[in-house]
């Protein structure tokens, strides 16, 4: 079975990445671990997994509700334990009565130290602030990270039992889409008409996984996380084929403003 032909072309390389994953552990009996991974790239890698009829694939990136985790990759028999994904949970204390910080202020401040997106997992702000940080950059951040918006802060690692929940209110729906083009899902889940959706996506607003997406043509699929400036965030979660009408049937979840 050629696996390509299930993803896009532009995936290619994380698939090459995920399949070496998998060759690895089925060769040498070993579990292996990746950077933190975005829902489609979790989709795409246990999608790989399945292939090999020995191996597993586990999740972790702080808690149940976590969007963007690592994962191991390992025989059937292995079992890991939080402290085998390699993660550390970091509270972040700063004088919130003058200051009031983003998920974007500390996302854009973590980045600009030179940690890669993918060493980190998620921010969260829901009257404390809290961030999941690959463990190999613990040292670094407590040293670099002083301050955020010339606001003096502190860190500190805590247990992933003291992890706070979100106040995200991610919405569900269930709908019907004459295609899985971006426009036209764009149209469907910002409520607007095709033209503004076009105006969206050309005009570098619109995000599929963290990349920006110009060609309103470009096919959405499971497990996609849109991201559209001034809207918020939608996620794929199924398509459900055709309707008796012919069109097609989705579930997506939406966090907009």
């Amino acid at each position: 079975m050629d696996i390509y032909q299930h993803f896009r072309k532009e995936e290619k390389g994380e698939i090459d990445l995920f399949l070496n994953k998998c060759e690895i552990a089925e060769r040498n009996y070993q579990h292996v671990l990746t950077d933190f991974l975005d829902p489609r790239e979790q989709f795409i890698l246990q999608t790989i997994v399945g292939g090999f009829d020995e191996l597993e694939v586990h999740f972790f990136g702080g808690n149940n509700e976590s969007e963007r985790k690592r994962a191991i990759v390992a025989p059937d028999y292995f079992v890991p334990t939080d402290e085998d994904y390699e993660i550390v949970l970091i509270e972040l204390t700063y004088p919130s009565k003058f200051v009031n910080l983003t998920h974007r202020n500390v996302l854009g401040t973590i980045m600009s130290l030179g940690i890669d997106r993918n060493q980190l997992g998620d921010i969260i702000v829901n009257g404390r602030i809290q961030f999941v940080l690959t463990k190999r950059f613990e040292s670094y951040i407590m040293m670099e990270l002083t301050k955020i918006k010339g606001a003096g802060i502190k860190l500190s690692s805590i247990p992933f039992q003291n992890m706070i929940q979100s106040n995200e209110n991610w919405n569900s729906h269930d709908a019907t889409v004459s295609a899985m083009r971006l426009d036209v899902i764009v149209k469907h889940i910002t409520n607007t008409s095709r033209t503004i959706s076009k105006k969206l996506i050309e005009s570098k607003r619109v995000k599929v996984n963290h990349r920006e997406i110009e060609v309103v043509d470009f096919i959405v699929e499971e497990n996609d996380l849109l991201s559209i400036k001034g809207y918020g965030r939608a996620l794929i979660i199924a398509n459900n084929g055709e309707s008796k009408k012919g069109k097609l049937r989705i579930t997506y979840k939406t966090l907009f403003k």
